[in-house]
């Protein structure tokens, strides 16, 4: 991964981090378990794709890992213009965009509602490159 954004969600060829990246997704794995109250087991089974339990805690954590990617706003606003601008190939880009569309089309009724089924979609398209590493 070029930048964190890119790991996060928006990379279509698979690219090795970087210590410093992993680091930072660390930390904002860390942050947002201690603020959402997530439970960690859960956390880690949607690492695997396993989104079947659905609960608030669990979308709340999906959102603040959008926010802290600097992907998403907290009222649940996507940072597409920002995402694309960190897709490092340019070729890519338009791929990068139709699946960010297909997975902005089901929204939520709060922001972490819109996040969670933003990152499920998302999962499910491109595992490599979900939020959930």
């Amino acid at each position: 991964m070029k930048t964190l954004i890119v790991l996060a969600i928006c990379f279509v060829a698979a690219q090795a981090l970087t210590d410093e990246q992993k680091d930072k997704l660390k930390k904002h794995r860390s942050e947002c378990l201690a603020e959402t109250k997530a439970d960690e087991q859960l956390v880690n089974k949607l690492k695997t794709g396993d989104f079947k339990t659905e609960n608030e805690p669990l979308k709340k954590y999906s959102l603040c890992m959008l926010i802290k990617s600097e992907l998403m706003t907290k009222d649940g606003k996507f940072k597409k213009d920002v995402a694309l601008a960190k897709v490092p190939n340019a070729a890519d880009k338009p791929a990068v965009e139709k699946l960010i569309d297909l997975c902005l089309s089901n929204k939520g009724n709060t922001p972490h509602q819109t996040a969670w089924n933003y990152s499920k979609c998302y999962h499910e398209k491109d595992p490599k490159h979900s939020i959930f590493q």
